[in-house]
C-alpha cells in the first residue's frame, strides 16, 4: 500500500520553533501549517530536527509563563497611562504613572507549589492492586451502617410489566 508523501517543509523546523516560543498550541500550530494536529505528532517522530524545534520552542515558552508567574507572585510595578480631556482644553492630557501591582498569594503558592521541596503537592502513595469484589462488599457495609434499618425497611416497588 502506497503511502501519500508528507507535506513536511524543513521551513516548518524555524517557524514551529518561533510559533511555539510564542505560545501557540499544538492545535494553533496545525492550523497555520494547514494540516491537522496528529499531522504534528506524526512530524515529531519522523523528523526529529522537527521535534527538537518544537522542544526548544516550548521551553521559551514555558520559561516566560514561569517568569510572569513569579513576578505576579512577588509583586511588581508597571507603567501605566490615563488620558484626561479637560473641559477647557482643546488637546487630551496623556500623564504616565508608575501602578504597583501587589503580590498574588495564589500564584505565590502556585509557585512554590511546583518547586521540589517542602511546598510541593505530595505525591499520592502508589496503587495497591484492588480487588474491586471487596471494595464493593465495603461500600455496602458503610450504606448499611450510615442508612441502617431505613434501607431495610423501604418498600420495594415492583415493575410493570
Amino acid at each position: 500500500m502506497e503511502t501519500r508523501p508528507s507535506t513536511f517543509k524543513p521551513a516548518y523546523i524555524r517557524q514551529a520553533r518561533e510559533l511555539y516560543a510564542q505560545g501557540l498550541t499544538d492545535r494553533e500550530l496545525a492550523a497555520v501549517f494547514g494540516v491537522c494536529r496528529t499531522t504534528i505528532f506524526r512530524w515529531r517522530a519522523a523528523y526529529p530536527e522537527f521535534a527538537e524545534a518544537t522542544k526548544l520552542g516550548k521551553e521559551v515558552a514555558d520559561d516566560r509563563v514561569e517568569r510572569a508567574l513569579y513576578e505576579r507572585a512577588i509583586g511588581y510595578e508597571e507603567e501605566a497611562v490615563r488620558i484626561y480631556h479637560p473641559a477647557d482644553a482643546e488637546e487630551p492630557v496623556i500623564v504616565r504613572y508608575k501602578r504597583e501591582v501587589r503580590a498574588d498569594t495564589t500564584a505565590a503558592l502556585q509557585w512554590l507549589r511546583a518547586r521540589p521541596g517542602i511546598w510541593a503537592r505530595p505525591m499520592p502513595p502508589p496503587e495497591e492492586e484492588k480487588n474491586i469484589a471487596e471494595e464493593i462488599r465495603k461500600a455496602m457495609e458503610r450504606v448499611d451502617r450510615i442508612a441502617g434499618s431505613r434501607l431495610r425497611q423501604a418498600p420495594h416497588h415492583q415493575a410493570r410489566e
